[in-house]
């Protein structure tokens, strides 16, 4: 019975990752203190331009430029993380096209390979468990973004937990007005690039102001059940790797 269960995983996790056409890339690049106003720049003037294009073609669906503000270990980490999902994962999106947008920029210019070290890349499937704040707009109320990334003895159990206790935990307390959070989701880790990037799952819990997204404490005004994170934390492994960041772009594809 064990064995079959092996199998059955293997071959879901291997069904997600061909079928899913909604996996998502988390690229984490290292740009110098010197070349990060230029590579913003870029990012804001010329590929969110581009992205636009391609996502009103219907070849992406979402991406983000990220800055990275707070956390453990800043210095020796990256400090750009570039989130894109991609419509078809069969059929990547033609970049260098932009060359084509801006005929007067060099190509090599617009592309920034010498401002930027790609440290890590990441393929995610999102869980479809976002939830909001009543009257939220995302383009205006989420400035910054914590991302937790998780360890587990059994993954299964933990998105579990997350779809039937902390969802509705965390909705409640944001219809009530009773946390500083203002969006969160959760996604499962398919394939990590890097084999020091040993997390299998992340979720994300948005912000209006940097303060809140520093904590201490996201819920003031609301406690939790007793022992609810006692299981939780029994199936957890390590410590939570949480990094926060600046939203400085985003574009989402409308239903």
């Amino acid at each position: 019975m064990k064995k079959f269960l092996v199998v059955f995983i293997t071959l879901f996790m291997s069904a997600l990752f061909v079928n899913a056409q909604d996996i998502t890339t988390h690229v984490y690049r290292k740009v110098a203190p010197e070349n990060l106003n230029k590579y913003l720049k870029n990012e804001v003037n010329y590929w969110s331009k581009f992205v636009q294009s391609e996502i009103d073609n219907g070849n992406l669906k979402f991406w983000a430029v990220l800055q990275r503000v707070g956390g453990e270990n800043q210095i020796n980490e990256p400090n750009i993380l570039l989130i894109t999902q991609i419509s078809d994962i069969n059929k990547p999106v033609n970049w260098v096209g932009i060359q084509y947008m801006f005929p007067n920029k060099k190509l090599k210019d617009l592309m920034m390979h010498d401002l930027f070290e790609v440290t890590d890349e990441i393929y995610l499937r999102d869980l479809e468990n976002d939830i909001n704040a009543p009257n939220i707009i995302p383009s205006n109320d989420y400035k910054y973004v914590r991302i937790n990334y998780h360890n587990m003895k059994d993954v299964w159990w933990h998105l579990n937990f997350e779809a039937e206790h902390v969802k509705p935990f965390f909705k409640k307390a944001m219809d009530e007005g009773k946390t500083s959070i203002k969006g969160w989701s959760n996604s499962l880790i398919l394939t990590p690039k890097s084999d020091a990037f040993q997390h299998k799952t992340c979720s994300s819990d948005y912000f209006s102001t940097l303060r809140d997204a520093l904590g201490p404490n996201d819920f003031p005004d609301m406690d939790f059940p007793e022992d609810f994170y006692e299981e939780y934390l029994l199936n957890y492994v390590g410590e939570r790797n949480v990094r926060i960041y600046k939203i400085i772009t985003f574009i989402k594809a409308e239903k």
